[in-house]
């Protein structure tokens, strides 16, 4: 099992379990057997079974066999059942594409923050 406590964004792709702790943020294109939500989690998932607890956050796209949401949970997005007789399907390439082009944009948008940040530095010390 996969536990997470802290950040990641981008694509995971596992055989096992995620676990998202209560501190834990994932963001992106998740495939596991199972996913335990207490975290927030955002984004496009496939997996066998989804179950955001009590304070965890789901938002995004799920394709799964089961969901279950404790109460006081929260789920905003789109879901669909796993049809291909158990077998967790794949991400398309356009999907990794569409992610890919997404964080190629948001670096270079903190780069170009950064470059601004540089040259307001060399006015005032000038």
């Amino acid at each position: 099992m996969l536990h997470v406590d802290g950040e990641i964004d981008g694509i995971v792709e596992t055989e096992y379990d995620i676990s998202i702790g209560a501190e834990g943020r994932v963001k992106g294109l998740i495939k596991a057997k199972a996913i335990v939500v207490s975290g927030h989690l955002e984004g496009k998932i496939a997996c066998e079974m989804v179950e955001v607890l009590k304070n965890g956050k789901l938002f995004g796209e799920v394709i799964c066999s089961e969901i279950l949401i404790e109460a006081g949970g929260k789920f905003i997005g789109e879901s669909r059942e796993l049809t291909e007789g158990g077998m967790i399907v794949s991400f398309s390439e356009e999907d990794k594409k569409e992610l890919a082009m997404k964080e190629a944009k948001k670096e270079l948008s903190h780069k170009e923050s950064k470059k601004e940040t540089n040259k307001e530095k060399e006015l005032k010390h000038g």
